[in-house]
């Protein structure tokens, strides 16, 4: 399957996975299965099961961190958005100094003197109970969107790379990836728990990093080119792939300089200021110090990763103005963006090789999965169905059991989703950095505005957050279906669908606060369940 030359035409390339790929592909699922399965004989109660048994070391969780948020979305969609538009996204890594400071100084130790197992509980101490059943929903909404994104990312990637159609199926071959990665997830989330998708999060993050290199590895050694080269073919390839503006207040821009720091500081801080997928994973860890080490460990592989992404973007789209003929008929680099990575893999890896990269891409779906659904799981048992007690052995059993059911459950309707998400993205000719605001991303800035709220603003109480946050999201919606619902010649940039509906919610919040009354009860709440007095106080907020 490899062959070291680069003058091939399309029609003389490798046919695709071939027999050792596959056999690589088994040996994998059969070894994270096997992960699973081990972890699953330690569970004894859904503590164990949700974080963990909070005994999980603190690299384990930082490449776990980095292996769900950076899924198959971003493996593929890095590279692609480079591809098609540039280097803007990338800029946005320059944050990451300052969100760390954030998380590990402002989130972090706050939400581990809670001691949580969903974080959402929290807004129920500091609001009352509706506020944490309007977070859990958000919040699932969120997650079912990600992970069917994901999905139909993996199911785009394992269709480049295979080659040729599976004729021993009937139908659509993209529809049977999907269906076929929704039911082994299915099976895998309802066994391992928190404890087996770290591990097998930090197996997968080695696999993307080995496939990533070995792409950069091969244009280097076929062309005898580095960045420096790749650069320059992406300048002259198109001036605005290299050059942004500082700034710019035409909000269609789709990044700037500013706006592409803005976009990925909002993002990070959001994202592990309030989902629960992150948090999760603090929460398996022991202590607000693990907690802190484990995220350093995550920004530091976070920006090694993409850097590394943005590089292996600049090298393929050189390589393939190179190598034009290696494309599919009728396509170019522009027009396959997403699908130029796994095009590559699929027909430039040695045999095997391949395989253990589609293996990546596959488990990685499946880890999306096993984690959302873990997560989703634990807002329901514990945000939305909160009556469910463990008093008993028998309890925590039953309660073990019905987790693992729903899990099951979530990954199937996370299936069905994927199939929606395939035809609207294929109807529309999107690209996977274009859909993430559609489809997820819409719903984090008003849940992660309601968490600030209750931290950081005293005076308001659940009559300020509840309309503040449907502010928000009415906000987020209409910025992020903008081209659909009012005018399609007009596409807001993605650079603010995060800050704006977040900022929306937090200052709808503020001003509804003083004008509003509250009750003494409320008043109560903010200031035992305010940042100041959750870390720093007598009773640290904890559970009572």
């Amino acid at each position: 399957m490899f062959v070291l030359a680069a003058d091939e035409t399309a029609a003389e390339l490798p046919g695709g996975l071939q027999g050792l790929d596959y056999a690589a592909i088994v040996a994998y699922l059969l070894l994270t299965f096997g992960i699973a399965v081990w972890f699953s004989r330690k569970q004894t109660s859904t503590e164990d099961f949700f974080v963990g048994g909070r005994r999980i070391p603190f690299i384990a969780v930082g490449l776990s961190i980095l292996a769900t948020l950076f899924s198959t979305i971003s493996y593929l969609g890095n590279p692609g958005e480079i591809v098609k538009r540039g280097i803007g996204m990338f800029l946005g890594q320059a944050s990451l100094p300052l969100s760390f400071l954030v998380i590990a100084f402002v989130w972090v130790p706050f939400f581990m003197r809670l001691r949580l197992t969903s974080a959402y509980e929290y807004l129920e101490r500091r609001f009352s109970p509706p506020v944490r059943f309007m977070a859990g929903g958000l919040f699932m909404f969120l997650r079912l969107g990600w992970m069917s994104v994901v999905v139909f990312a993996a199911s785009t990637a394992l269709m480049q790379i295979k080659g040729g159609d599976w004729a021993w199926l009937p139908g659509d071959d993209m529809l049977w990836c999907v269906g076929m990665i929704g039911i082994v997830a299915a099976v895998y989330t309802a066994m391992g728990g928190m404890e087996a998708l770290v591990w097998v999060d930090v197996l997968q993050c080695l696999l993307l990093l080995a496939g990533v290199l070995l792409a950069i590895g091969y244009v280097v050694y076929i062309d005898g080119t580095g960045p420096a080269d790749w650069w320059s073919t992406a300048a002259n390839y198109r001036q605005t792939h290299t050059s942004l503006e500082w700034f710019s207040f035409d909000v269609t821009v789709r990044f700037t300089v500013v706006t592409a720091i803005v976009n990925t500081f909002f993002w990070t801080i959001c994202t592990h200021g309030s989902d629960q997928v992150v948090l999760q994973r603090y929460f398996a860890t022991g202590s607000v110090q693990a907690a802190r080490k484990s995220y350093f460990i995550n920004m530091g592989v976070d920006i090694t990763m993409a850097t590394l992404m943005s590089l292996a973007g600049l090298a393929l789209l050189a390589y393939y103005l190179n190598h034009s003929g290696q494309l599919p008929a009728g396509q170019t680099a522009d027009k396959m963006a997403d699908k130029l990575f796994p095009h590559f893999l699929g027909t430039r890896l040695p045999a095997g090789c391949a395989g253990l990269i589609v293996s990546a891409f596959l488990c990685d779906a499946i880890q999306t999965l096993e984690s959302g659904a873990n997560a989703i799981a634990a807002v329901i048992s514990q945000d939305l169905l909160p009556n469910r007690k463990q008093a008993t052995a028998e309890a925590k059993e039953a309660n073990l059991k019905f987790a693992r059911a729903m899990t099951f459950a979530v990954t199937l309707l996370v299936t069905l989703f994927a199939y929606v998400v395939n035809y609207i993205v294929t109807a529309r000719e999107l690209t996977i950095v274009d859909i993430m605001p559609k489809f997820f991303n819409l719903f984090l800035g008003p849940l992660a505005g309601m968490f600030f709220v209750g931290m950081f603003l005293p005076r308001s109480s659940t009559r300020a957050v509840v309309p503040a946050a449907l502010a928000g999201l009415l906000v987020s919606i209409l910025w992020a279906w903008w081209d659909v619902l009012i005018d399609k010649d007009v596409t807001p940039s993605i650079a603010y669908s995060t800050v704006v509906p977040y900022s929306v919610t937090v200052v709808t919040a503020a001003v509804l606060g003083y004008l509003l009354p509250r009750s003494e009860e409320d008043a109560s709440k903010a200031q035992r369940y305010g940042w100041w007095n959750v870390v720093y106080g007598k009773d640290a907020g904890v559970a009572e």
